[in-house]
């Protein structure tokens, strides 16, 4: 690609896109094996910039490592979470105030939910994570919810 024209959201998202890798290797991402194949197999009709041969040399002798550890965690994924843990907020005084007055026992068409089982805390994590998504479980939810206070 020359540099007068102006990307397209191909050439920024795509996943084989030269353009794409830069951005993400400049975000501190390292990509695998099989994406590098999967570029340079997309790619192979036009010259290689000279960072992204260094990087394919690099991936071939081992010298491309993942950072150790859980990856950081993106922005987005950060606003999702906290969005979730104020409804989780919402629906635990929701469900502690029911459970005092009217109890938990719910409708008939509710009982059968496997969210609805357990005191109010996991119950309202249940549902914050069915609602918003979220790929983990109840108790790792609780884990973070309280560990963020």
């Amino acid at each position: 690609m020359d540099d007068v024209s102006k990307p397209t959201l191909y050439d920024l998202f795509e996943a084989t896109s030269l353009q794409n890798c830069k951005r993400r290797l400049d975000a501190g991402e390292i990509p695998s094996p099989e994406q590098l194949a999967d570029i340079l197999s997309a790619n192979a009709h036009q010259p290689l910039p000279a960072w992204f041969l260094d990087l394919v040399a690099k991936s071939l002798r081992g010298d491309l490592k993942q950072r150790a550890g859980r990856p950081k965690e993106r922005q987005i994924q950060q606003i999702r979470f906290a969005a979730a843990t104020a409804d989780y907020r919402a629906y635990l005084g929701w469900l502690t105030k029911r459970d005092r007055s009217l109890g938990l026992r719910g409708w008939s068409i509710l009982r059968r939910q496997d969210w609805w089982s357990g005191p109010p805390h996991e119950r309202a994590a249940k549902i914050v994570i069915r609602t918003w998504r979220l790929p983990i479980g109840w108790r790792s939810f609780l884990n973070r919810v309280s560990s963020d206070k």
